[in-house]
């Protein structure tokens, strides 16, 4: 019996629980179902019954079928399901409707990341669903390809609000049944009861003897498919082997019912399930080709072994397909793709089938696997490029070709986020690079360097890489690999020797008298602590800099804020931010974004260093990026802690609590303490505060900008200890560094640790006129007021005023309302009066959440939806929601209005 026409019998639960979910659907409650089970359980059968009872209700029914050779075509799974609403892609924001297009082989651009495609495909599902409901059904998930699973995934998490209901089914033991918890809703098919099984086998062999269906549901376990099978054999048994799979038995049964056929038809079938994804008309040409004929097919037919479907030729049953595949000679079936390639329409369906064909090295068949992987690439499917590479490299005659396509294929591999496979695929490289020419060789350094930096793979050391640049005859080769050896040694924290060897390097290094020498500018100043570029050395690596340039910019933005240059480092940040932007790289983006507000924070700027921490935040949850996370909310707690909002800070404290690796970085776990000792500060408890920031001393560039919050918590706790020891340490850094913020927090700390108020003062004095120069608004506004506290206490009352007025002005400006109300107390101690101020609870940043604060500040600026949502990774429906909201909390109905609504909490 075919599979398709398979009696649903036992699955009442199973059948409701899908019918209920297509119900949900209907009335704007999406969700996505994973149907789970053994091969032959039913899976397909279920999910025949969801497209029964869609096909005359519901505007839109997708479908998409995996077949074995699926795998290998790029985005293939998904251009056959979304086909129908590609029409709807010019509702899209430019950037998302660009990457479906690219993604999809219809224009040429950026490689698309699984977000921003991800996006795409849901607002092809949010734009369709406004004309009636959508169901998608994708059937064999296992053999779609990986690019339009992980779409499938996040689309299917994200439906909640939508006319859409997607379900998938896949078998259980594969790598798409072990992602089952990416659905909402996973659904577990088992076997049948005794009672269900009995009715299944009597509807289909009443013939048998009572004793005869005992023993065939005694075999068949409960498996629907074996039931049938096994009931319709001659013996009504399958000869089962002890401990033997049910999949391997139910191959065997189907086996043997195909070699009852003539050798003509079992050739025809061969040809048929190895061009699973030909047409009806390529494969009848397949037929032809090796010199049989339409008869053959029709043999299939009438036997119940194939049957149409659409386009396609399909067996009665996957596992038909792959017992017969596997079971053939290997010399027949090479010679069933042989024919299939003659045939084939498609250039990469058609470069496949050649490939399977080719049973030794051939440079051309190689070539044509290249043109695969780099079109893969291009539309945005690293994993789909990594397998042809992989292929193109088995077949490449020559040690040369067969490294450098192992090399693109790591390459692609690290980029799909297969580190593991990345570190093999290396390794098998490595000692044919060692035989290449040099281009070969510096391509292999590259992708092992690019692999030893984001992932858990050792590669070359920082020395090793320094001996490696001496062989390099190129300049330019020199100096990239110089540069390479100094980022190990920043991101590895290497030893001083370590650093002055890669230094003495690449001082040495006649890269230094070309123009590459700005790679050897940026190589110092990670090597060297203290080192400071100038602006026109930062802006001319930065104008040259490429998108897999990450590691580099993101090494020069922390050395940059390490030395106190938060301006640098800042506008390092944000060139990453803006080249990973265009080249649609979220996951580098999202990293750029977090590293930003750093300098941000510490800088003063509260309210762009929170917009940057919420929203690399969301992404790395969207991107699966835990450490990116934890480091995001550590520096929100930090952004909550400065202004003032305590139980903010604590919330992103334990919601970082629960990211288990991201608390293993001595970075993250420092910025926490950080936030945490501000919070102590403010709430009076300067012991623990005290306590907080000898927690920070785990990463010591953190804890040399930590130590000024608590100078004064260490003073009213009795142990000056602490803050002087911060102190000789930051002098001394501020010096070298020659670090203007570093020195105002220097001459503040001075200035508290004096013993009296005159000589405090002209360190006050000293950090103001500092802070002023610094652009460092909310350290300069803490120096205004412990100078305006001073000088009131010295009884120059009117210049206090002046200073605390200052400090209540900034204090407000920013929003860091903890000490804007201390700064407020000691201006009406000396008989002034601050500006009306609204109250925290009115702030735009209390009263909306990050999303809706972020979407209206850019929509204050103009900006459309649709522009909003390529900005910040959204759909623009759902960017027109967080806008929606946010006019009704901050009492407004137009865009006009936003700029005053957001600026309320400034002084009046």
């Amino acid at each position: 019996m075919p599979e398709h026409a398979r009696p649903l019998i036992g699955r009442d639960s199973e059948r409701r629980i899908v019918l209920d979910a297509l119900a949900e659907a209907r009335a704007a409650r999406g969700s996505a179902v994973l149907v789970l089970g053994e091969p032959g359980i039913g899976k397909s059968t279920l999910l025949d019954t969801v497209i029964a009872a869609s096909e005359d209700q519901d505007r839109f029914l997708l479908r998409a079928k995996g077949v074995r050779s699926g795998t290998e075509i790029a985005f293939g799974a998904l251009h056959e399901m979304l086909h129908p609403l590609l029409r709807f892609a010019t509702a899209l924001p430019a950037r998302q409707s660009a990457a479906l297009d690219v993604a999809f082989g219809r224009q040429e651009g950026p490689a698309p990341d699984r977000l921003l495609l991800g996006l795409a495909v849901l607002g092809l599902f949010e734009e369709a669903s406004a004309n009636g409901t959508v169901v998608a059904v994708a059937d064999d998930l296992h053999w779609m390809d990986r690019t339009s699973v992980d779409v499938l995934e996040f689309v299917g998490s994200r439906l909640r609000d939508l006319p859409v209901l997607i379900v998938a089914a896949t078998r259980t033991g594969t790598a798409s049944a072990e992602r089952a918890e990416s659905f909402p809703s996973a659904l577990h098919l088992g076997p049948l009861d005794d009672v269900a099984a009995d009715r299944l086998v009597a509807d289909v062999a009443a013939h048998l003897l009572p004793r005869d269906r005992l023993r065939v549901r005694r075999e068949a376990y409960g498996n629907p498919l074996a039931l049938l099978e096994f009931a319709s054999s001659s013996s009504g048994t399958a000869g089962a082997t002890p401990g033997e799979r049910m999949s391997v038995r139910l191959e065997r049964t189907f086996l043997d019912e195909v070699r009852l056929l003539p050798d003509a038809a079992q050739h025809a079938l061969l040809l048929a399930v190895a061009g699973e994804d030909a047409s009806v008309r390529e494969v009848s040409e397949a037929v032809a080709e090796v010199g049989l004929d339409a008869g053959d097919l029709a043999t299939l037919e009438r036997a119940g072994i194939l049957r149409r479907d659409g386009d396609k030729y399909v067996p009665r049953h996957p596992l038909v397909g792959s017992a017969h595949y596997d079971a053939a000679d290997p010399v027949r079936r090479r010679e069933a793709h042989e024919a299939l390639a003659h045939v084939i329409r498609s250039p990469n369906r058609r470069a496949l089938h050649q490939a399977e064909a080719t049973p030794g090295l051939d440079e051309t068949v190689a070539s044509q696997l290249d043109a695969i992987a780099e079109a893969a690439l291009r539309q945005g499917a690293p994993a789909e490029a990594a397998s042809a590479w992989k292929r193109a490299a088995d077949l490449s005659p020559g040690a040369n070709q067969q490294a450098i396509r192992l090399v693109e294929a790591a390459e692609a591999a690290r980029q799909a986020g297969a580190s593991a496979e990345a570190s093999t695929l290396l390794d098998r490289a490595r000692p044919l690079a060692e035989l290449s020419d040099a281009r070969a060789q510096q391509r292999f350094a590259r992708a092992e360097w690019m692999l030893s930096m984001t992932a858990n793979h050792q590669g070359r050391t920082a020395v090793e890489l320094v001996a490696f640049a001496s062989t390099r005859a190129d300049p330019s080769q020199r100096a990239e690999s110089l540069l390479w050896a100094a980022a190990k040694c920043y991101i590895h924290q290497e030893s001083e020797e370590v650093r002055e060897t890669v230094a003495r390097a690449i001082e040495a290094s006649p890269v230094r008298d070309t123009e590459d020498s700005v790679l050897a500018d940026v190589a110092l100043a990670l090597v060297r602590p203290g080192w400071r570029l100038n602006e026109q050395t930062i802006d001319a690596f930065l104008a040259r800099a490429r998108a897999t340039d990450g590691v580099i910019v993101n090494c020069l933005a922390f050395a940059a804020e390490e030395s106190g240059d938060m301006t640098s480092s800042d506008r390092c940040w944000t060139a990453g931010v803006r080249l990973f932007h265009e080249a649609s790289r979220t996951s580098d983006e999202t990293t750029a974004l977090c590293g930003r507000a750093s300098p941000r924070i510490t800088a003063g700027h509260l309210s762009d260093g929170l917009a940057d921490a919420d929203r690399a935040e969301r992404l790395s949850a969207e991107l699966d990026l835990p450490v990116v996370a934890g480091m995001a909310l550590a520096e929100a707690a930090r952004a909550h802690a400065r202004l003032g909002d305590g139980p903010s800070a604590t919330d992103r404290l334990r919601s970082l609590k629960s990211i288990e690796v991201a608390t293993g970085f001595a970075r993250i776990v420092a910025t926490a303490a950080w936030a945490e000792a501000i919070v102590a500060v403010d709430e009076g408890r300067h012991q623990d505060a005290v306590a907080h920031h000898a927690r920070t001393l785990v990463n010591r560039p953190v804890a040399l900008w930590a130590g000024a919050d608590v100078v004064e918590s260490a003073l009213r706790t009795g142990d000056r200890a602490p803050a002087v020891e911060w102190l000789l340490e930051a002098a001394a850094v501020a010096t070298s560094s020659g670090s203007a913020h570093l020195a105002l927090l220097v001459e503040r700390a001075r200035g508290l640790l004096a013993g009296d108020d005159e000589t405090a003062i002209p360190h006050l004095e000293k950090a103001v006129e500092l802070g002023s120069s610094a652009h460092t608004p909310f350290d300069l506004a803490v120096a205004l007021v412990h100078l305006g506290e001073r000088l009131r206490r010295a009884r120059r009352i009117l210049e206090a005023r002046d200073r605390l007025t200052e400090a209540v002005r900034i204090f407000d400006d920013i929003g860091a309302s903890r000490w804007s109300s201390r700064a407020r107390a000691e201006l009406r101690a000396t008989g002034g009066v601050a500006g009306y101020r609204a109250s925290d609870s009115d702030s735009p940043i209390r009263l909306l959440t990050p999303q809706e604060l972020l979407v209206s500040q850019l929509a204050a600026t103009g900006r459309t939806n649709k522009e909003i949502a390529d900005e910040i990774y959204l759909s623009h429906r759902t960017v027109g929601a967080h806008l929606s909201r946010a006019f009704t909390k901050l009492g407004i109905s137009r865009r006009s209005q936003l700029n005053t609504a957001l600026s309320a909490s400034r002084v009046a």
